[in-house]
């Protein structure tokens, strides 16, 4: 029996993917990962298993276990991984490649348990049975998207559901004696009174966050959005309402398509001439008088909308990053009075168009101001020589204890080294010995030099880490230091640029709760400061490849662990 793990830290990863319903799975293969890995000498820290359920193979952004392991291999935290096979990884031709070849280089080993094959780089080979494996994987998933497809298209035309819940119906079952034959979609009544009341009130000229705000304040009971749901009527769900055909007893079906772009899933509208269309008059909630009513006016509003720039870019500093301290809601900007001037100003947009009855926070306070206050705040306190020097001296310790502990295992690591080399030696002494079938102790002598080469190449990374630590230590400082004047003066350019700063600097959002003082209310800020990202200010800079992104997304994660809270401001405008 081999012992290729032997004195080895080990990784286990695994995934289950979406359209795998064996909730057993990820279970199963770590299970698996551990007999292999006690089976070839190894071990394994509990802090080192890193799962992805439920995560198609074709997500690579949304992979939070992968992106973890990927982020402790390049640390340095382990020296192999086990996996079931290829298929775990991922299943795109290009970036599944990528994913194998980051890991590699990072020094660390990959091995598929289920085949017991280490995976390796080593050559035009290797490198082309990595791309054919996962081009098969790709066409896999692709075959198994399209039956899927193929299955809920026909039950679209038949008028049964093919999706999740929507609001003014139930999905019934259809039953033969205890066997499940459909789902059919049948009237809520209740649900249906209340879309039949926000079609008149909108024909009849109220608008949508009126109507929200009221609805809102009887505590009617909302759509529900799962996790993206905040309990509350929204001006968007009831705008998406009123453009429902399905509420004149038309189903419609495949206007959007799902794929994966840019290593994530991303919807795609289809041509029209793709939908399909089917008549289903009993499940119709609103005539065709009210219907066509509603959507003459609605068609003037969008018209209006498209006028305004509707979903322009974000123009204002914490415009997509500020956040209600009150109720959680997203600050947004618009027309305020100061004295008889017009001027733009924060507020929380909950309860500019949801009402009281989701949050009682009216305050209003001037744009320039707040901006001027954060991006002050932000150039003193964050971007200083002082926070510098504190960031690199954690650095330095935490890498320095890593060092001690690496060296501290050297002499084991040496010892190993010398007991391999002493068997090769009475293995090569053996084998001039024997006359009939050397293959036993050509495998043997095989094995013992594969394990020490790896060990020796681990002995001198040990060995090097100190210097290699030291230069690159000043390299950070000294590119730190361009970076901290690069940024200061990011923070008085565009409001583009000040944003992309900001979301870097700061991990989640940044709140602003209103507070009483002695010339009135005014807003609290407070944030959570990522030192680490002064570091990875490189990652502003455009013009970079594609993996650049995904290594610059990769290295933010890896700075969670330097914080520091940012401290209260009351800004006085």
């Amino acid at each position: 029996m081999t012992m290729r793990l032997l004195n080895m830290r080990i990784a286990l990863y695994a995934r289950r993917s979406t359209d795998e319903h064996q909730m057993a799975s990820v279970e199963v293969q770590l299970q698996e990962a551990q007999r292999y890995v006690l089976a070839n000498g190894g071990t394994v820290a509990p802090d080192h298993v890193f799962i992805d359920d439920a995560v198609s193979r074709a997500e690579f952004k949304k992979r939070p276990g992968l992106i973890s392991l990927l982020n402790a291999a390049n640390a340095g935290q382990f020296d192999a991984v086990i996996v079931r096979d290829d298929s775990r990884l991922g299943g795109d031709t290009f970036r599944s490649g990528l994913v194998i070849q980051d890991l590699l280089e990072t020094g660390t080993r990959l091995f598929y348990y289920y085949k017991n094959e280490e995976v390796t780089l080593d050559g035009a080979v290797d490198k082309f049975m990595i791309a054919a494996r996962s081009f098969a994987a790709e066409l896999e998933r692709e075959k198994t998207s399209q039956r899927t497809h193929e299955h809920l298209l026909t039950k679209a035309r038949r008028g049964l559901v093919v999706g999740g819940r929507v609001y003014g119906y139930d999905n019934a079952e259809v039953l033969d004696g205890e066997q499940r034959v459909r789902v059919e979609y049948k009237i809520n009544e209740e649900q249906a009174q209340i879309i039949r009341e926000l079609f008149k009130r909108y024909a009849d000229g109220e608008g949508l966050r009126s109507i929200v705000k009221d609805l809102n304040a009887r505590r009617v009971p909302p759509p529900r959005a799962g996790k993206r749901g905040t309990g509350s009527w929204a001006t968007s769900a009831v705008w998406s309402m009123l453009r429902r055909e399905r509420y004149r007893g038309i189903l419609v079906w495949n206007t959007r398509e799902k794929t994966y772009k840019g290593g994530t899933k991303v919807r795609i509208a289809r041509d029209p001439s793709e939908w399909i269309r089917a008549e289903a008059p009993q499940l119709r909630i609103v005539d065709d008088e009210l219907w066509f009513a509603v959507q003459a006016r609605a068609q003037t509003q969008e018209h209006r909308e498209s006028r305004r720039g509707a979903g322009r870019p974000a123009r204002h500093l914490l415009s997509g990053l500020g956040r209600c301290g009150q109720c959680g809601g997203p600050m947004t900007v618009t027309n305020g009075k100061r004295s008889y001037e017009t001027v733009k100003v924060y507020g929380c947009a909950y309860s500019r168009d949801r009402g009281k009855a989701v949050c009682t926070n009216t305050l209003r306070r001037p744009v320039d101001g707040i901006n001027n206050a954060v991006a002050k705040w932000i150039s003193e306190t964050v971007l200083s020589e002082e926070l510098l020097l504190d960031v690199l001296q954690n650095v330095r310790e935490r890498l320095a204890e890593r060092t001690t502990k690496t060296t501290t295992d050297l002499p084991r690591m040496e010892k190993e080294a010398t007991r391999l080399r002493t068997e090769i030696d009475r293995l090569i002494t053996a084998l001039a010995t024997i006359d009939q079938k050397p293959e036993a102790v050509i495998r043997a002598i095989a094995e013992r030099q594969e394990e020490l080469s790896a060990l020796e190449a681990r002995l001198r990374g040990a060995k090097a880490a100190p210097e290699a630590i030291h230069l690159e230590l000043r390299r950070m400082e000294a590119e730190a230091r361009t970076r901290l004047d690069e940024l200061k003066g990011i923070l008085t350019r565009k409001p583009e640029q000040a944003r992309e700063v900001i979301s870097m600097l700061f991990e989640g959002p940044i709140k602003l709760t209103p507070i009483e003082t002695p010339e009135g209310k005014r807003f609290w800020v407070e944030g959570s400061a990522n030192l680490w990202a002064l570091l990875a200010a490189g990652c502003l800079k455009s013009a970079s490849p594609g993996g650049h992104e995904r290594y610059c997304t990769s290295k933010k994660r890896r700075m969670q662990g330097y914080q520091m809270p940012l401290p209260v401001q009351i800004l006085w405008n």
